[in-house]
């Protein structure tokens, strides 16, 4: 078991460690500081995953970017999850189109929102769209989606958004979808 004072720097990344498999309260340093490295990974693994989604998206491959998305939706039931996993690249996805939502257009916005409500999108997107580009509250919108729909709905719901935002933007300011995903993602 962990001294407290290592311990305390842990306290805070508990949610991220209890997906590794790690217990704050019981754990030991070395057991805390592999679960943070995993989680480090899954991290990077995600922030790979959303980038290459949107890349294919950016070349017009649609094809390429549902067969990436597809493969991440056999993770969503898996336990322990892999790295990378549906439900980090989904969150990842949200945080992305959340962080860019004050800087974009209320014509952009209305688009999304407008996409998100046609009958072919997935579910859930229409919420998820109001929570991440109006609420800018992600991590609600996720927990609501999942909540209703399921991961794997969850996992095209955000990616859907998230390329609905960079598409759209860039058509409306201009700009390259490779310039803004570069610059963004």
């Amino acid at each position: 078991m962990a001294s407290s004072e290592p311990r305390a720097q842990f306290e805070r990344f508990a949610p991220l460690l209890v997906r590794e498999g790690v217990d704050v309260r019981t754990a030991s340093v070395a057991d805390l500081t592999a679960g943070m490295e995993r989680a480090q990974q899954r991290h990077k693994a995600a922030v790979e995953q959303v980038r290459a989604v949107l890349d294919a998206h950016a070349r017009g491959d649609t094809s390429a970017a549902g067969e990436l998305l597809e493969v991440l939706e056999m993770t969503a039931d898996a336990s322990p999850p892999p790295i990378p996993d549906a439900l980090t690249v989904a969150s990842r996805f949200a945080q992305l189109a959340q962080s860019v939502a004050p800087e974009l257009p209320a014509a952009v916005i209305a688009k999304v929102g407008d996409s998100a409500r046609l009958p072919d999108a997935p579910d859930g997107m229409a919420g998820l769209c109001d929570a991440v580009l109006l609420d800018c509250d992600a991590a609600s919108g996720m927990r609501t989606v999942i909540g209703e729909h399921g991961l794997a709905s969850a996992l095209y719901a955000a990616a859907a958004t998230t390329s609905a935002v960079f598409s759209l933007w860039s058509r409306q300011s201009g700009r390259s979808m490779d310039d803004l995903i570069n610059s963004h993602a």
